[in-house]
């Protein structure tokens, strides 16, 4: 095995395995071949920015280096992963007030259950990530981390899992942030709806509160489309950031 092969294939282990985890590019509608074109693809432009080998690696030394890269490429496609998810956390959390919670399906483009929120917050920032060119910010973030991350380094000072925990935990109250309107608009429903109950006894709550709060969780949904997007949008910029300082923390 030639050093040219081995660091082919260093780069795109990183590649494969942040393609494979980052939901931006790792969709399930999405060929495998294609996925395996795309890695392969973005491997030969980094393998011209790199500096030649200088020599063949033993066999023992090209594993440890590879399970490295293993662990790299599942960090950074974890930190983008996290952005998704909080999003689809507020969806969820939507969802568990109006009562689409009870209804979930499983959704195969997800690989997991999802009622509708859920989904529609998923696409809304699949849309924007696509629209705005994060996908593009992103690979080049992850071509960067070459040059933070080298080949052929394999101790660092510093792993920076402690800021991944930290991210999650931001990213967590932020995906609160994102569900708060329309939990403020099911609450109120609900309180209105306790007050019909006990002004007009004759009516029954109970068969009218589904449709009730499904109707105007809608109706408010619309109204607060456009903050939405604009807040999804003003998130994704941090995915680059904080990929970029978990590749500086590596230093």
């Amino acid at each position: 095995m030639t050093a040219e092969i081995q660091q082919f294939l260093l780069v795109m282990i990183r590649l494969t395995i942040f393609i494979t985890v980052s939901p931006g590019f790792s969709h399930s509608s999405f060929p495998t071949i294609s996925k395996v074109a795309l890695s392969v693809g973005l491997s030969l432009p980094v393998m011209s920015i790199l500096p030649s080998p200088e020599g063949e690696l033993a066999i023992g030394l090209f594993l440890i280096l590879a399970i490295k890269e293993v662990f790299i490429g599942l960090a950074l496609g974890y930190i983008t992963l996290l952005f998704f998810t909080a999003v689809e956390i507020a969806g969820s959390l939507v969802d568990f007030q109006v009562g689409f919670s009870m209804g979930q399906i499983y959704d195969p483009s997800l690989g997991v259950n999802a009622s509708n929120y859920g989904r529609v917050y998923y696409w809304i920032s699949m849309m924007i990530f696509f629209l705005a060119n994060i996908h593009h910010q992103v690979i080049v973030s992850l071509v960067e981390s070459f040059h933070w991350a080298p080949l052929n380094v394999f101790q660092f000072s510093h792993i920076g899992m402690d800021g991944i925990v930290r991210l999650f935990g931001q990213l967590f109250a932020t995906g609160i942030q994102l569900a708060v309107p329309l939990i403020i608009v099911a609450l109120l429903s609900e309180l209105t709806l306790a007050l019909i109950s006990r002004t007009v006894p004759q009516i029954n709550v109970l068969i009218l509160g589904m449709p009730m709060k499904t109707l105007v969780s809608l109706i408010f949904f619309f109204f607060f489309l456009s903050t939405l997007m604009r807040n999804i949008g003003d998130l994704f910029p941090d995915m680059i950031k904080y990929m970029n300082e978990w590749l500086y923390s590596l230093l």
